[in-house]
């Protein structure tokens, strides 16, 4: 997407009433994806509040893709290739999840992303298995 299609699409939203969008991803085991995108008419002063305060199962925001299913997947396809896709890598092995919050129109955005880590403790024993026997 050029600078002018991503300018264009913030406007239209503006002009559709949404100050912001904030999306929940989520992966593990060599794949993931955007799981939600809502947005909000609410004004937030920064993406981070935007963040704290647009939540996706308490009803105050509503789904992005009934409100218009082609910006819908504009923004999740942008998102996931041009910013997701470039972070640390949340979607392999143990994966990771996070939050992604935009303020509209100006395009700013953050990115809380969270990498699930297994870890690993290596031991190592000896001796001889004539010392285990019973009888010693």
């Amino acid at each position: 997407m050029t600078e002018n299609e991503i300018t264009s699409l913030m406007l239209h939203l503006a002009d559709m009433g949404v100050r912001g969008i904030k999306l929940h991803y989520d992966g593990g085991g060599d794949s993931g994806c955007i799981e939600d995108v809502v947005y909000t008419t609410e004004e937030y002063e920064t993406p981070e509040d935007i963040n704290d305060h647009v939540n996706m199962w308490d009803g105050t925001a509503k789904n992005l893709a009934e409100l218009d299913q082609e910006i819908y997947s504009k923004i999740t396809d942008f998102a996931t290739d041009q910013i997701l896709d470039q972070i640390e890598d949340w979607w392999n092995n143990e994966g990771g999840f996070g939050y992604m919050a935009i303020q509209v129109p100006s395009g700013k955005y953050i990115v809380n992303n969270s990498v699930r880590i297994i870890e690993t403790e290596e031991y190592f024993h000896d001796g001889n298995l004539l010392d285990k026997r019973k009888d010693v």
